[in-house]
Parts: C-alpha cells; sequence; structure tokens
C-alpha cells in the first residue's frame, strides 16, 4: 500500500508541477495581452495605425491566458466556491467532498469538452482556419486552445483525486502539507 501512496502522491505532484508552469506562462502573457488590445485602441483611434492582425493575436492571447488559468485557479484552489458548510466540515469530509465533486462533475464535464471539441479542432487545424470577419490566419489556434484546455484541466483533476484518495488513506499530517505558492512572473 505504501508504494501505492507513493505513487498517488508522485502523480499529484507531477500534476501540480505542469499546471504550476503553465500557469506561470499564463501570467507572462498577460503582458502581452496588455500591449496588443490596449495599445491598439489609442493607436487605432487617435492615430489610425492600429493592425488587425495585432488585434487578432491579442484575443488568441486573451483567450489563452484564460485557458490556462482555469486549470491553475483550479490547482490552488482560486475557483468560485459555495462555501456555506464546507468550512464547518471535518477535513476528512472536506476530502470526500472535493473528491466526490471532482469525480461526478469536473471529470465528466472535462470529458465532454474534450469529446465534442476534438473533431472541431482537428477539422480547424487541417485548414488553418482563419478569423472569420478579418480573414487573418490563427483562428485556429482557439480550438487548439480547447484541447490545450481539456488536458490541463483533465490532469489537474486527476491530480487532486490522487492526493485526495493519499490523503483518505494515509492522514499523515506531513504528507499533507499544501506546497506554497513560488512567487514567479508578473
Amino acid at each position: 500500500m505504501t508504494s501505492l501512496l507513493r505513487f498517488l502522491r508522485w502523480f499529484a505532484r507531477a500534476a501540480d508541477a505542469v499546471v504550476d508552469a503553465a500557469g506561470r506562462v499564463g501570467a507572462w502573457l498577460v503582458l502581452f495581452v496588455v500591449a496588443a488590445l490596449f495599445g491598439q485602441l489609442p493607436l487605432r483611434e487617435w492615430v489610425g495605425a492600429g493592425h488587425l492582425l495585432v488585434n487578432d493575436f491579442g484575443q488568441i492571447a486573451h483567450a489563452t491566458v484564460f485557458m490556462l488559468g482555469v486549470a491553475y485557479a483550479l490547482r490552488w484552489d482560486g475557483h468560485v466556491r459555495l462555501d456555506v458548510f464546507y468550512h464547518r466540515m471535518s477535513r476528512r469530509a472536506r476530502l470526500l467532498v472535493d473528491l466526490a465533486g471532482t469525480i461526478f462533475f469536473i471529470v465528466p464535464w472535462i470529458g465532454i469538452v474534450l469529446l465534442y471539441s476534438w473533431a472541431t479542432t482537428v477539422r480547424s487545424v487541417a485548414v488553418f482556419e482563419k478569423f472569420p470577419d478579418t480573414w487573418s490566419p490563427g483562428y485556429w489556434l482557439f480550438k487548439v486552445l480547447l484541447l490545450v484546455f481539456g488536458v490541463l484541466v483533465s490532469l489537474q483533476a486527476l491530480g487532486h483525486i490522487a492526493r485526495d484518495l493519499a490523503s483518505l488513506t494515509d492522514d499523515s499530517p506531513e504528507t499533507d502539507a499544501p506546497d506554497l505558492p513560488v512567487a514567479t512572473g508578473p
């Protein structure tokens, strides 16, 4: 049983590390989003020099920030939670609620997202789909982001399941200490 516990904890740490790395990339992309999208307004309105391609790729970067940020928020428990009874529950009850919520809500939802986005993403990438309004390249990247989003959230959900199972099986306090967030990036 100890090797299974070690594997579950290792997998949870590995999932956390991947999602943390993606979250740091998303944090740095915010700078490009600000420069590309907020810089466009004065260039377009006052100077007459805005460019549609910069706007389109700013939109892709903006979507990327959110798609990476969902898994990162799940990793650090930064999502919105209706916390009526949860804070009054015992640690074990909270673990069971988190485990059930992940298994019965997050996993099926992200499975549906991946199932229904796969075919449209493959078709879009095959023809390098363009933005419908501007005909500039790169619209297919939005569809690829759906898959990246699905994979990252799935990985983090599996990491949560592994951590919760390990914590429910072996309740030793030194193994369940949460990692502190690393202050890197903007």
